[in-house]
């Protein structure tokens, strides 16, 4: 939705269609909508923190951070068990400068999956295998 309530233009779409994409080619959105019979949103995410759930729409075991986070297995938040995976993200983040949450398959940063989670996004992702992240400026 663009800022003080006006619609989202042309180009707006456009760019929104496009990060769409982007992020279901990373596995970081499924595609598609969601089916009529889909399970609502259950899990709750602190305002300013990135949150993921062992399982999808919020539920399962959930880790959450404000910061960044360079070893889940190994850092402040441990998100355990060895061999967590991912199967639902929200970004309840602040809008502004770092308000964009990149994940990486491995500790330290490195091997970023392609896309990012901006801020207010709330998704279902598919088994995911992430050791880290980092709050990034677009």
């Amino acid at each position: 939705m663009a800022r003080n309530g006006a619609s989202m233009g042309k180009v707006g779409r456009a760019v929104a269609a496009a990060s769409a994409a982007a992020l279901t080619a990373a596995g970081l959105l499924t595609a598609g909508a969601a089916p009529a019979s889909a399970q609502p949103w259950q899990g709750q995410c602190a305002k300013g923190d990135v949150c993921v759930w062992s399982g999808p729409n919020g539920t399962g075991t959930r880790c959450a951070w404000t910061g960044d986070d360079p070893d889940w297995q190994g850092g402040a938040v441990q998100c355990r068990p060895h061999g967590f995976r991912v199967n639902s993200i929200w970004n309840n983040g602040h809008p502004g400068a770092y308000d964009v949450v990149q994940f990486f398959r491995d500790a330290n940063y490195r091997t970023p999956y392609h896309g990012a989670v901006p801020a207010g996004q709330r998704n279902n992702v598919n088994n995911l295998a992430i050791r880290s992240h980092k709050w990034i400026n677009p």
